[in-house]
């Protein structure tokens, strides 16, 4: 699906098995890759025949080619039951960074020794607040720890079979700025309007002095109170008016 609106890739897969494993992880990686380059949200489900119930090196080394482009799994319950055994080989994997909010239903339809999976993907507006938006990287322990595991898991191939220094170099920057973009990925960070930042001294001489109309019961007192608090409420008005403009002329 490609629109002006979203970009969005829907990768169905079968891996036999009794096919290859290597090759099959390589031939993804290049096709994710091509994805990926072309700014495609990518949504990949399939019978993969890896069973994700349980750790074992086939997950794990899955898991290395799917993220470092941020897609995960997300089925967590068996699609594929057996006489003594139950397995978890059908899959979806997406990069919730970018899909947000989904759930996710096993549908059992009869025809297949294998459950379908009904995938919902939620598209919820929110409503935008006076605010300023800053973009950053979560750099930490824990996602450099993640940067270091996919440079670890990376075959480097393309890198290694290379002929010609330039194409080689950019082979590697590529790879290297994917992984380092999917572990390092950007965040939108939106700064709220402070709520309180239009308070002035004047506002706290206003609870003084309705404090001390409690005990000066003089007419002359109430009345400079009530045109003290008009003229506050206008200039609180105009602050919290000027302090919204500004902040939307810094978007």
């Amino acid at each position: 699906m490609d629109s002006a609106l979203n970009k969005l890739c829907i990768l169905a897969v079968y891996k036999s098995p009794k096919g290859d494993f290597t090759i099959f992880l390589k031939q993804l990686d290049l096709i994710l890759q091509k994805l990926y380059n072309n700014k495609y949200s990518i949504l990949l489900c399939g019978d993969v025949n890896v069973n994700y119930l349980i750790d074992s090196n086939r997950r794990s080394r899955l898991d290395a080619v799917l993220h470092s482009y941020n897609l995960v799994g997300i089925v967590e319950f068996p699609t594929r039951y057996g006489l003594n055994s139950q397995t978890a080989i059908d899959n979806v994997f997406i990069d919730s960074s970018t899909f947000g909010k989904y759930e996710l239903y096993p549908s059992v339809n009869g025809l297949s020794d294998h459950d379908a999976q009904l995938l919902i993907l939620v598209n919820g507006e929110k409503k935008e607040k006076d605010c300023k938006s800053t973009v950053k990287r979560k750099i930490n322990k824990f996602t450099t720890a993640d940067f270091l595991w996919k440079l670890s898991h990376e075959m480097w191939e393309q890198v290694f079979q290379g002929n010609d220094v330039n194409m080689i170099f950019s082979t590697f920057l590529n790879i290297f700025l994917r992984i380092y973009n999917s572990s390092f990925s950007l965040t939108l960070v939106k700064n709220k309007m402070t709520q309180n930042s239009w308070i002035t001294t004047s506002c706290k001489h206003k609870r003084e002095l309705y404090y001390e109309l409690h005990n000066n019961k003089k007419a002359t007192f109430a009345s400079y109170y009530r045109d003290y608090s008009k003229i506050l409420s206008r200039v609180i008005r105009r602050q919290n008016n000027g302090i919204r403009q500004i902040n939307c002329k810094l978007l």
